[in-house]
């Protein structure tokens, strides 16, 4: 079974903003604990960004692919 397509915008805490962040699965279920400090995110241009989960301040779901 593939997995769903979660997209976010997410807003860190030195006030930068990433639009429809595309990621496998809910950000809560892959990233939680203290193990994944960085999370690799594609932005809107398809370039690979690393987000520190720390200094995530917002991560609002805005859609649901199959």
């Amino acid at each position: 079974m593939a997995k769903k397509i979660h997209i976010y915008d997410i807003t860190m805490s030195n006030g930068e903003q990433f639009e429809n962040i595309r990621i496998e699965g809910s950000i809560s279920r892959n990233y939680s604990g203290i193990a994944t400090d960085f999370i690799p995110v594609e932005n809107t241009q398809g370039q690979t960004v690393e987000l520190v989960k720390y200094q995530i301040l917002k991560a609002e779901l805005v859609d649901i692919e199959e």
